[in-house]
């Protein structure tokens, strides 16, 4: 039974349909489809589509989608890989060429084929049940009539003002020189046009008038031509799946950094977590240390399967897990090296009462991604690709038509082959360590969803160049004990405000006996709500 516990809001409840995400707007854009007769797949592209309005600096048609679907039908869990590839003239060549060291971070370079709109088609034609257009018609609404913007949306604003200068993205959101101030509302005409476009194409990020743009606009720094839009694919396929404590959690594979997280899990396993009290010493250091050594094996090996040997499998055995864990000190924080085993960003769930359940994972990469705004289409392009390794023996080395590694993961558990929970964090190279920290609060400490979000987190590695590798973000609401223990077993920690942006915005829906829980972060704009 999940304890109740204290908790800063209290999560809702529903029978009949859940959508917890990071916008009200959106969450009731995914209720109401629901409401009317739709899928949990029609509620999810619904939920998506207003995001891409309401949260441009997170997510938007311009980025990439990874998803799980729990279909209640037939008990399984598909997993669908809506990333987009690199250019035809991407490599290390050509990045000698034109006398870069690095796959740029921002502009036209940083930008690989946007795979978002592909992948909401896909998901449609296999489990949906309303035409796009209809799906899409709350998020044309809100980008022509304007919705009420957040602190949020207006800090990243901001920020990201200072770095881009790209004059489309300046006119849409800092026009005439000035920012939006919390509560104006905002509007994108150019945006609301290109949804309304896409309604009636589903081609028009590949082959239409938005893949021209974007060619265009690319076409002397990016590394994209024509024909990696128009050749573009997203796949069904498998999820990977891990036990603990007696549920199975299913992540996204790679080239995600889903692995990571059940890396994470299987070392916990070895340790009994209910034994040390919520937000110890003791349990901070056992997950850290075990993140740690997770970490270390997500940056040797995760990368795209089509062009590196990601060896699932063993990494994911259960004696490599009893191997990797066997140095573990609990008085000391150490330095973790890979192991060889034998040879921003938006996450939401929705369920409906059927017990049909989809975590979704849609991301532009960074804030406002490349800063890249094709004239006239309104569209924000992500700049996932500068993830890419520019050492040539590394498996996620810049080449052609390549995947980049992500660190967006999606994630489902079931238990006897029923799902119990569906959970999604932004967090850039945090996501797997937030995943984590959630899934144990709920499944080692029988914390209801909400309460288990709202717990305080930690982030281990460095945000900004020049910060220390073994940096330490955990959250003020631990206790001072606590962290001055930390300190004295040699981690490097550094106090972050009690409700940190940092630590990523989760949404989660737990189901019971027939009830939907559903969970919103209050770090930031989210909201859950169900019926």
């Amino acid at each position: 039974m999940p304890q109740i516990g204290y908790a800063h809001r209290q999560a809702p409840l529903g029978r009949r349909g859940m959508v917890a995400s990071c916008h009200p707007l959106a969450s009731l854009a995914g209720v109401e489809t629901l409401e009317a007769g739709g899928s949990v797949a029609d509620a999810a592209v619904a939920t998506n589509a207003v995001l891409a309005v309401t949260q441009p600096c997170f997510c938007g048609v311009g980025g990439d989608l990874f998803c799980l679907y729990y279909e209640a039908a037939t008990g399984r869990v598909h997993f669908l890989n809506g990333a987009g590839r690199s250019g035809s003239r991407a490599g290390l060549a050509e990045l000698a060429r034109r006398g870069l060291a690095a796959v740029p971070f921002l502009g036209p370079g940083s930008v690989s084929v946007p795979g978002v709109t592909r992948a909401w088609r896909m998901l449609l034609e296999r489990f949906g049940t309303r035409p796009l257009a209809r799906l899409l018609e709350p998020a044309i609404h809100h980008a022509s009539e304007g919705f009420p913007i957040s602190d949020i949306v207006c800090q990243a604003i901001r920020e990201r003002a200072e770095l881009i200068e790209d004059p489309e993205w300046r006119r849409i959101f800092v026009p005439g020189g000035s920012f939006p101030e919390r509560g104006d509302c905002f509007r994108q005409p150019d945006l609301a046009g290109t949804l309304a476009e896409l309604g009636g194409e589903p081609d028009l990020f590949y082959r239409g008038r938005v893949a021209r743009a974007i060619a265009r606009r690319l076409e002397t720094e990016g590394f994209l031509v024509p024909a990696d839009l128009a050749d573009h694919s997203g796949e069904w396929g498998e999820p990977i799946r891990t036990t603990y404590r007696g549920y199975t959690v299913y992540e996204t594979p790679p080239p995600t950094q889903g692995l990571t997280a059940l890396l994470t899990l299987n070392l916990l396993e070895g340790f009994d977590l209910s034994t040390h009290p919520q937000d110890s010493a003791e349990r901070l250091h056992l997950l850290l240390e075990m993140t740690k050594l997770a970490y270390a094996d997500r940056d040797r090996w995760v990368a795209d399967p089509e062009h590196a040997r990601v060896p699932v499998v063993s990494l994911l055995a259960t004696a490599y897990a009893t191997r990797r864990r066997a140095g573990f000190d609990p008085e000391k924080a150490q330095r973790h090296a890979w192991g060889d085993p034998d040879g921003d960003t938006t996450g939401f769930v929705v369920a409906d009462g059927r017990g049909n359940l989809i975590s979704v994972i849609q991301s532009l990469y960074k804030s406002f991604g490349s800063g890249v705004m094709p004239p006239g289409t309104g569209v924000v392009l992500h700049n996932r690709g500068a993830y890419f390794n520019t050492d040539p023996a590394h498996p996620n080395s810049f080449a052609p038509r390549k995947r980049p590694f992500h660190t967006l993961l999606a994630c489902v558990v079931t238990r006897e082959a029923r799902p119990v929970l569906g959970y999604a964090t932004m967090g850039g190279d945090g996501q797997a360590m937030f995943h984590v920290q959630g899934l144990s609060n709920v499944l080692d400490h029988g914390m209801e969803i909400q309460e288990a979000i709202e717990r305080p987190r930690f982030m281990y590695g460095p945000l900004n160049p020049g910060e220390p590798a073994d940096i330490l973000r955990i959250e003020g609401r631990v206790p001072a004990g606590a962290l001055e223990d930390l300190a004295r077993r040699g981690h490097n920690v550094r106090v972050v405000s009690d409700w940190s942006s940092q630590m990523g915005h989760a949404h989660g829906i737990t189901l019971r006996d027939g009830t939907l829980a559903g969970g919103a972060d209050p770090r930031g704009d989210g909201a859950a709500l169900g019926y």
